[in-house]
């Protein structure tokens, strides 16, 4: 099986790569993992990503590409629908055109937040930011354009390979002695490294359709914050503050918790506490 990353200097891309290609040396020597980002190939230009993927021939497609900063998207428009819906049906397409299966990674906020319990694969989208929407846009397109594929839904990533909200506590708590952080957004922190796992089980078992797939249990970005410096035995003061007084160019959620029972009714498989996930990725990656 030859498998095409695309996106791959990306924080998950990264972790995929290495996942895919430690797996394929091991235990599937006859799998192929093919990286790849901007340099090598322009998803936005439907003639680039379609001559691309046409040269490679892959049997599946994981396309981790995304302009995923949320408030810039709110001023730049136009780039983040060109990378995150048109950019997702290019590759779609091309995909298609070569017979492979596409896997798009997805996003929490596609939902508003205002549900009271995590968000099922069922229930309807409605985004609040250009980023949540660009997302959404992105989605439709891969199943309508091809119909071998697969949706991840995911949120609130760390991992080794790029800044996050892990680091970023970090580098707050090293110049403070305090950090004041939202008390009112909820959701699931993800680890790449499991996340990267879980798209190897995707594509091992051809699965279709959309799945939510983040580490177990639910919290608020303030008791994240938390966990990361009593891990890290940082002596910071966390700060109690609400989203209304926390100025950013985007709405956010206030609750994109995922349910994703889905995920391990269909595969057996049960991802772990994101605590759990916290805890490794700091000792392996972050001391």
């Amino acid at each position: 099986m030859k498998i095409l990353v695309i996106g791959s200097h990306g924080m998950l891309g990264r972790d995929l790569v290495n996942r895919l290609s430690n797996l394929s040396d091991q235990k599937n020597p006859g799998n192929e993992v093919i990286a790849a980002d901007r340099e090598h190939v322009d998803i936005t230009h439907g003639e680039d990503a379609s001559k691309f993927i046409a040269q490679i021939k892959p049997d599946v497609i994981v396309n981790c590409a995304a302009f995923s900063n949320v408030d810039a998207c709110e001023t730049q428009i136009s780039n983040a629908f060109a990378v995150n819906a048109t950019g997702a049906k290019n590759v779609a397409l091309a995909g298609k055109q070569a017979g492979a299966k596409v896997i798009h990674i997805s996003t929490d906020y596609v939902f508003d937040g205002m549900k009271n319990a995590p968000y099922l694969e069922t229930d309807k989208p409605h985004p609040l930011s250009v980023y949540g929407k660009s997302k959404l846009e992105g989605e439709i397109a891969v199943q309508e354009t091809n119909g071998n594929c697969a949706i991840i839904r995911t949120a609130w990533l760390f991992g080794p390979y790029r800044k996050n909200f892990v680091t970023t506590m970090l580098e707050l708590g090293r110049k403070n002695r305090s950090v004041s952080v939202v008390t009112d957004q909820y959701g699931s922190p993800t680890y790449t490294a499991d996340l990267s796992c879980a798209i190897q089980t995707v594509i091992s078992r051809d699965l279709q359709g959309i799945y939510h797939v983040t580490n177990i249990g639910r919290c608020s970005r303030y008791e994240w914050a938390q966990k990361i410096f009593e891990l890290t035995g940082n002596q910071v003061s966390v700060l109690p503050l609400k989203t209304a007084d926390y100025q950013r160019a985007a709405r956010v959620p206030r609750n994109s918790s995922l349910n994703c029972t889905k995920y391990t009714t269909t595969t057996g498989q049960k991802m772990r506490p994101w605590h759990e996930a916290l805890e490794e990725y700091i000792s392996k990656s972050l001391r």
